[in-house]
């Protein structure tokens, strides 16, 4: 869980090298888990969707998909993610099957990001927003709770925005850079609502969506 992030910063963004945010997965004691693989080769002939992002501002990104669902008696959790992938050009693409994007997250790792503690993570609602309500930098860091589950799309292809901001956090060993993720059109989402610090939304575990 991310610490609380303070002041929002504006600068200019660029750089190289990223955090790695391999996630941990966290369960109950009881639950079994059901690791499905990346997206090459992963069900092969199954409808798919081609899922771009653009984002402003955040060359070098790397994003990355991760999809954990429960089973109704919450005794097996599902979990898949993909490869890594970098932001060019203000944009990224993932194929991925297209019932991996119900209940899907997304991570952010910048290039400008210290250590953090945590992998940031793009809140699809922030709380008091309704499905198509907007959204701004201003709005958003005054925000308590988010989800970081989406609904999806049936659709064969589609488009988000995601807008990334340099943030300055309260990290491991002391203040650093760190990262907002969120969507400025707020979009279909799935429970659970989680904390968030300044509207920073940050995984240490997989989030398992219901």
């Amino acid at each position: 869980m991310p610490t609380r992030p303070v002041t929002v910063r504006t600068t200019a963004l660029a750089g190289a090298a990223l955090l790695a945010t391999l996630l941990a997965t966290v369960l109950a004691p009881t639950a079994t888990v059901a690791t499905t693989g990346t997206a090459a080769g992963d069900e092969r002939g199954a409808p798919r969707t081609r899922l771009t992002f653009t984002v402003d501002d955040c060359e070098g990104c790397e994003i990355q998909l991760v999809n954990a669902r429960s089973t109704l008696d919450a005794d097996v959790v599902h979990v898949w993610q993909s490869r890594t992938r970098t932001v060019e050009d203000g944009t990224v693409t993932f194929r991925v099957a297209t019932k991996r994007t119900w209940g899907l997250s997304v991570t952010v790792g910048a290039p400008w990001e210290g250590h953090t503690g945590y992998a940031t993570t793009v809140a699809w609602r922030y709380n008091g927003k309704g499905v198509g309500d907007s959204i701004t930098l201003d709005e958003a860091v005054t925000k308590k709770r988010a989800s970081a589950c989406w609904e999806g799309v049936r659709r064969r292809a589609v488009t988000v925005p995601l807008v990334v901001e340099e943030v300055e956090v309260d990290g491991v060993h002391g203040r650093v850079p760190g990262s907002i993720a969120f969507v400025p059109t707020t979009q279909s989402w799935l429970p659970p609502m989680r904390q968030v610090w300044d509207g920073v939304l940050g995984s240490q575990d997989v989030n398992i969506c219901r």
